[in-house]
């Protein structure tokens, strides 16, 4: 066997492996930095959206339970609670809780106007359920301005919404009565019998079934 071939048996495998292989990086070095720094990038951008998107959720959150508890004070009045709440809102930040409460507010106290323009101000929320009760709070302006089948059709897709937060037993009752005062006691008796037989136990269903009671009487 020849000198050159003896040696070139003896060489290790590996390393003459690793030795092309760094070749190879140095060769095509400039491509593979720019594709660290795309990956690096994705990431940086990727963690900047999570890290805002749980600091707004955080402070909606903390929006959203300070003007619940002015909200169910029962030691203020309508009036006192609208300043407190308005006060929150103009903190700024995400308020969207804060203006829903307000609208809430001012159509409990009956001022629809005020409260339609309210919910006009209103940016899109981050919390399911305050998106759900803004949507409540549509349907019971609609029905004090005689509106009762688009209040109710704002009901139904809450009712068909499988990722609902708002209790379906809640929202059969509260289309049940709106069909009542539309002329639909049908619609209206199968509803509340659905409250009665699939939500036994809720809390409706006591009401539920009294409203029911008096369609006999």
């Amino acid at each position: 066997m020849k000198k050159k071939e003896r040696e070139h048996l003896k060489a290790d495998p590996l390393k003459e492996f690793i030795g092309k292989s760094f070749e190879s990086l140095k060769h095509y070095k400039r491509e593979i930095l720019i594709g660290v720094l795309v990956v690096v990038g994705a990431l940086v951008i990727f963690t900047g959206i999570k890290t805002y998107n749980y600091l707004s959720l955080k402070s909606e959150n903390r929006i959203y339970g300070e003007v619940l508890q002015v909200k169910n004070d029962e030691t203020l009045t309508i009036d006192q609670k609208i300043e407190k709440i308005g006060k929150i809102d103009e903190k700024g930040g995400i308020a969207a809780s804060a203006k829903l409460f307000l609208a809430s507010l001012y159509f409990e106290k009956g001022d629809i106007n005020k409260a339609k323009e309210m919910l006009d101000k209103f940016s899109s929320s981050s919390i399911k359920v305050v998106q759900e009760q803004k949507s409540i709070l549509e349907a019971d302006i609609l029905v004090a301005s005689k509106k009762y089948q688009e209040a109710l059709d704002l009901l139904n897709k809450l009712y068909t919404d499988s990722k609902t937060e708002v209790g379906k037993d809640f929202v059969l009752l509260k289309m049940a009565k709106i069909q009542i005062k539309n002329g639909q006691k049908d619609m209206a008796k199968t509803n509340l019998t659905k409250v009665t037989d699939e939500f036994e136990q809720s809390f409706y269903s006591y009401e539920a079934q009294q409203i029911l009671d008096s369609f006999e009487k």
